[in-house]
């Protein structure tokens, strides 16, 4: 009788700690990419250079890694208030950025061919299919505009 007692303690005791551990981690506030330091901070197409020269050691070392970019504005699309897709100019690969949230309420009105500085998330390479005149696609999340001209 006393054993059964202690075990279910125990197993009570364990559901609170992972309980109390899930809800620290679901609550725990978001990265400031403003006020990270940058893993890489170069033009667009360097980055795409040096990414799609890299082996994927490399790679994955740079994976949720901080970036920052100065590039010309190709294409935005807007979905809703809260999202916003840019993709930068390169030559070497199309460079995908997503604001969310307030910093994609607070961007200001951009234009293709407007030059913007900006930092991000790193979260991916995928390569192109060269048959299919797909160029190779690097991804940025959590985007804030650092500057714009």
């Amino acid at each position: 009788m006393q054993t059964k007692k202690i075990a279910l303690l125990s197993v009570l005791g364990f559901a609170a700690l992972l309980m109390g551990v899930g809800i620290w981690m679901w609550n725990k506030p978001h990265r400031n990419v403003q006020e990270e330091e940058p893993a890489f901070v170069g033009k667009t197409d360097a980055f795409s250079q040096f990414v799609q020269s890299a082996n994927d050691s490399v790679r994955a070392s740079l994976l949720n890694q901080v970036v920052e970019l100065q590039g010309q504005v190709a294409e935005i699309e807007r979905s809703g208030d809260s999202t916003v897709a840019l993709r930068l100019l390169s030559a070497e690969a199309d460079v995908l950025c997503s604001f969310i949230g307030k910093t994609a309420v607070e961007l200001p009105e951009l234009r293709p061919n407007q030059a913007v500085q900006l930092r991000g998330i790193y979260t991916g390479y995928e390569a192109g299919l060269p048959g299919f005149d797909m160029l190779p696609t690097i991804t940025l999340n959590r985007c804030a505009l650092h500057q714009t001209e």
